[in-house]
């Protein structure tokens, strides 16, 4: 194991559960690096849940490698790898004979180190909640429990499958806010449908559509490089403006009571387009431009990436 190795490295992974089926993974390459917090997105049945389950040991590739700090789980270092990494799985997997303390302190156990009382205190467990069997809590406090038992070794690396799946809405903002606060100074890589809830916690983003990675990059760099949206109110309507602008070449469309446009480069463009606008008479009360959401960001990627 080294100690400069990326914390997770994934290489050309392969799995195939029928061999006359198209594989789970089909080749699938990432790398996340120290200190970044990367979120893995995809379709159902994209293969997240399945390379999860590889980079924590439960299941080994077909083919290819997937390594935490250097180590893969055929490796002598792999144990001492598995121990500076914490994982919040998507089911909590309760003990139904153990109560909340009981499951932290097997943990302590397992991994030889960590102070029970400050990681419940960190989660919001009391000692009414400790003292009850873990299956007798409920979904909130039972995420909050797995979460505590990942944070407990203090962890340089964390992994977090479907975190707030099943939570209803009070319930998993308290989660998120707890997860904001745990990824802070960690390496983290969260697998998540809730795009909201990946942009809230995450700089970094890896694409899986059919197995395959098909974008791999920061959050920042991924807005830079596609086009902003600008909206456009004036009190003529929007479509006067659209008119206008059409006249001098741009496209744009009609939604919500607004002209909506697309540029790459809205530094340079608007101040052209608010004189034409001006020039032809048009009373203009609005103008902002925002970059795209990562819900636009993820959609353009499964949808229009081509299969390499």
């Amino acid at each position: 194991m080294s100690e400069t190795a990326a914390p997770i490295d994934v290489r050309a992974v392969v799995k195939r559960f029928d061999p006359r089926a198209k594989p789970a993974l089909d080749g699938a390459t990432f790398t996340v690096q120290q200190g970044r917090r990367a979120c893995l997105l995809g379709p159902n049945g994209a293969g997240k849940t399945t390379l999860i389950r590889i980079l924590t040991g439960a299941l080994a590739p077909t083919s290819g490698a997937a390594s935490i700090f250097g180590a893969t789980p055929d490796t002598r270092a792999w144990e001492e790898a598995r121990r500076r990494v914490g994982v919040v799985p998507q089911l909590p997997g309760m003990y139904r004979d153990l109560t909340g303390c009981e499951y932290l302190e097997l943990v302590q156990g397992v991994y030889g180190r960590g102070d029970v009382d400050a990681a419940a205190k960190t989660l919001g467990l009391t000692r009414k909640h400790l003292r009850r069997n873990m299956a007798e809590l409920s979904g909130g406090w039972q995420r909050r429990l797995t979460l505590a038992a990942a944070l407990l070794c203090e962890p340089e690396l964390i992994v977090l499958d479907e975190p707030t799946v099943g939570l209803d809405p009070v319930a998993a903002r308290e989660v998120i806010a707890m997860l904001r606060d745990a990824m802070k100074s960690r390496t983290a890589l969260l697998c998540t449908h809730n795009l909201a809830e990946a942009e809230a916690l995450c700089d970094a983003v890896v694409v899986l559509r059919d197995g395959r990675v098909v974008l791999d990059d920061t959050i920042d760099a991924m807005k830079k490089r596609a086009p902003a949206h600008v909206s456009l109110g004036a009190a003529q309507g929007p479509q006067a403006i659209v008119e206008t602008l059409r006249a001098i070449g741009l496209e744009a469309t009609v939604q919500d009571d607004r002209a909506v446009m697309l540029t790459a480069e809205p530094e340079q463009t608007l101040p052209g387009v608010l004189r034409a606008l001006v020039a032809n008479n048009l009373d203009v009360f609005e103008c902002v431009a925002s970059p795209p959401t990562l819900e636009e960001l993820f959609l353009r990627a499964v949808k229009d990436e081509p299969r390499p």
